[in-house]
């Protein structure tokens, strides 16, 4: 699997060349540059962003070492001109992805910016979290307290959800939502509650903390990761990739 870290920026496409590297005393270089269209896929309902711009390729990061010595690691990058998604695939984890957004940053100037931590629409997060295959984890900040909210889910598969509600440990962020044993003794058919779809959870007064998130494509997968305003995705294809690339285009960065 291959690790990108999400960012979204404005008319890059006008300033991204080769020379950004140029800048004395800078750490990242662009290698490449590549100019292709995005095609949408079939199986992505409505995706507003079809024949959109795309640049791709590969980057330069110097690392210094302990000794004064220095080494280079090489990563690749896209960026899609019309929803304006930047994605960062560092090689391992002796390259940050928050220095190299930096170093871009540094070179690009005035001209544009690269934000890599992102503000994201609720409703519009939420519509792509419940497109979601299964979701691991939904950590929420409400009125009274923070919970996983992926937990309610195995929660209401118990026997006798508000016994283990008060017994398991596993369980102890959820004693806090108010009147949390009238909502899971309200639940007729807990069998039929599948997903975070099915729960009814007040949105627009729900925070979004965290969300781990396993999405499908023809038998492969891409896991998604959003921690307060950091995004990544892992996946297994280029096409499952690219498929939850243009959910996330769809639903988040369309409205």
């Amino acid at each position: 699997m291959s690790t990108s870290r999400l960012g979204q920026a404005k008319d890059l496409e006008k300033y991204w060349s080769e020379h950004l590297g140029d800048q004395p005393e800078t750490n990242v270089t662009i290698q490449s540059i590549n100019r292709e269209q995005v095609t949408a896929f079939p199986e992505v309902d409505r995706y507003p962003f079809n024949g959109q711009l795309q640049l791709t390729g590969t980057f330069a990061f110097e690392i210094s070492g302990r000794n004064g010595d220095s080494f280079t690691q090489t990563g690749e990058y896209q960026y899609r001109a019309a929803s304006g998604l930047f994605l960062l695939e560092t090689p391992s984890d002796l390259v940050d992805s928050d220095e190299v957004f930096s170093e871009l940053n540094t070179q690009l100037s005035s001209t544009t910016r690269i934000e890599e931590a992102l503000s994201l629409p609720r409703d519009s997060f939420w519509r792509f979290i419940e497109a979601a295959d299964s979701v691991e984890t939904l950590r929420l900040r409400g009125p009274e307290t923070t919970y996983d909210a992926s937990k309610l889910i195995h929660l209401l598969h118990h026997d006798d959800p508000v016994e283990t509600l008060h017994s398991d440990p596993e369980f102890s962020d959820l004693r806090g939502i108010e009147n949390i044993e009238t909502a899971l003794e309200s639940v007729d058919s807990p069998s039929e509650i599948e997903g975070v779809q099915d729960l009814d959870i007040d949105i627009y007064n729900t925070l979004i903390d965290e969300v781990e998130a396993t999405y499908w494509f023809n038998g492969w997968t891409a896991n998604f990761w959003y921690r307060r305003g950091e995004l990544k995705l892992d996946a297994e294809t280029e096409d499952s990739r690219e498929y939850v690339i243009q959910l996330f285009e769809r639903d988040v960065l369309s409205s």
